[in-house]
């Protein structure tokens, strides 16, 4: 197997730095974007919406899990209060 070759710490660091300093740009909009979202009331619109579905799903289907990529659930599990005597 050929060995592998490397760039310097020099460069490796640097390009590192870019990314790092890419991905906190991202994570800054994002965050500003959930506030401005928040601050308008949208959030809330969102959660009760979810809320909705989730209760609707409940009534029919009782507690549940559902894997969100499949769609399939199982029953979900409640664990039973250890009674101390």
């Amino acid at each position: 197997m050929a060995k592998a070759k490397k760039i310097t710490n020099e460069e490796l660091a640097a390009v590192q730095g870019a990314v790092n300093s890419i991905n906190n740009l991202y994570m800054s909009v994002g965050r500003t974007i959930v506030e401005l979202i928040k601050t308008s009331g949208g959030i809330d619109d969102l959660d009760a919406a979810l809320k909705s579905h989730q209760k609707d799903l409940e009534d029919k289907y009782g507690s549940i899990t559902i894997n969100l990529q499949t769609g399939e659930y199982e029953e979900a599990v409640e664990e039973a209060e250890e009674v101390a005597e």
